[in-house]
């Protein structure tokens, strides 16, 4: 983390509003990308933003190392989206245009941009197969780049379980997106 950032985080614990809003500013599309990425719902991963916001900013003095924020955060998040995930029974997944995690090059052929879209589909598809540990898990380290050890703080599980869990997806996750090509 960088100087000017453990400062915000800093002032942010001590009651700064503007240097919250500044780290809300920051991390608001991450925060959505891994909400979006676990519940694969785009409404309801802003929600969980929100609200993951807001509980960060209700404990936020709590946190004793201003480094651990952005994890601490993750870890909120995280557990809002595997609640939420539980809870919802419709788990729908939102067409790909309207996804944060996957980008268009502007550079590409109409083709290719159609070829990547579809391929992105299949992913969603296939993440949605998977169950909401697998998901997360996957999500988590393929998609957002996090650490073994990361993530086993952020789900607060023992490292050998997210090995584990990211094992399993990966395999169930090759099968699914093997069938679906096959189709």
């Amino acid at each position: 983390m960088n100087e000017e950032l453990a400062e915000l985080v800093r002032q942010a614990m001590n009651g700064d509003k503007v240097s919250f809003g500044k780290l809300v500013y920051r991390y608001k599309q991450h925060i959505v990308n891994i909400a979006f990425g676990i519940i694969g719902n785009l409404h309801d991963a802003e929600e969980i933003a929100q609200e993951a916001f807001l509980k960060a900013y209700l404990s936020i003095r709590k946190l004793t190392n201003e480094s651990a924020f952005y994890r601490w955060l993750v870890r909120i998040t995280t557990n809002l989206s595997i609640d939420k995930k539980n809870v919802n029974a419709r788990q729908t997944t939102e067409p790909i245009e309207k996804m944060g995690v996957f980008l268009d090059n502007p550079g590409h052929t109409p083709e290719e941009i159609v070829e990547q879209k579809e391929n992105q589909q299949l992913i969603l598809n296939g993440l949605e197969q998977l169950t909401v540990e697998q998901r997360t898990v996957l999500v988590l380290r393929e998609l957002h780049g996090f650490s073994y050890d990361e993530i086993a703080e952020i789900l607060d599980i023992p490292l050998g379980t997210v090995k584990s869990r990211i094992n399993t997806a990966r395999l169930h996750f090759r099968e699914i997106l093997s069938k679906e090509r096959s189709c």
